[in-house]
């Protein structure tokens, strides 16, 4: 399929959205663990790491997440940490410039923008707003939920087909048809693949990876994002 330009798709009377993930797409790192690293230094939980990875039962990386978080909201105003975190200089860096620029073109052209990741929405609130984002009415970030202070559950982490249940919420709840809109997906992970079936546009970051490029070119007709970027 021949891309459009996007002035063509902005004139076929679809509404445009535009979802991106957050960590490897708009960042080019994890910024949660780069979190991690900054708070066993500065609040001396080591100790508390090491018991983690060798207690748990379940190895599974997003198990040892909950049991660290659920630990950290026992002990730590999280958002107020958040917020230090996303002030420190150097985090910035990792940012992917140029769809970072496209991003916020797309914000202050109030286009409808969300995004959709697995990390902690108010890890990521805050970190945007650091670099002068912030959300409205066109723009939501939609991520996982802390856990909540003294509570011995964590919510679910927002990932793979738990995504696309949110995206079809986020349509219904704007009483639309997903066939009735234009969803450019940015993403770089194999979990992304079930927003993918919806999008007009998939969007792939990272082709590091050669079975991944070759697995959403053949069946998701995805491009990279700097012919993308090219195109409009």
């Amino acid at each position: 399929m021949k891309m459009k330009s996007l002035a063509s798709i902005e004139n076929d009377n679809k509404e445009n959205i535009y979802i991106f993930d957050f960590d490897g797409t708009l960042y080019r790192h994890d910024l949660l663990i780069l979190y991690l690293i900054y708070h066993f230094f500065t609040f001396n939980d080591k100790i508390f790491l090491f018991k983690s990875f060798v207690a748990i039962k379940d190895k599974r990386l997003s198990s040892i997440r909950k049991k660290i978080f659920l630990h950290f909201a026992s002990k730590y105003e999280l958002i107020g940490c958040f917020k230090r975190f996303s002030k420190i200089f150097f985090i910035k860096y990792f940012i992917r410039k140029k769809l970072f620029i496209f991003f916020k073109k797309l914000n202050s052209s109030n286009k409808t923008i969300f995004i959709i990741t697995a990390n902690y929405r108010v890890l990521i609130k805050a970190f945007l707003e650091e670099n002068n984002i912030v959300e409205s009415i066109n723009f939501k970030i939609v991520g996982t939920e802390l856990p909540i202070n003294n509570k011995s559950t964590h919510k679910k982490i927002l990932r793979g087909e738990l995504k696309e249940k949110k995206l079809l919420e986020i349509v219904e709840e704007k009483r639309i048809k997903i066939t009735d809109i234009n969803i450019y997906n940015f993403f770089d992970s194999y979990e992304d693949k079930y927003l993918c079936k919806h999008s007009r546009y998939n969007i792939l970051i990272s082709t590091l990876n050669l079975k991944k490029k070759i697995f959403f070119k053949k069946n998701y007709n995805a491009i990279y994002y700097n012919d993308f970027l090219k195109k409009i």
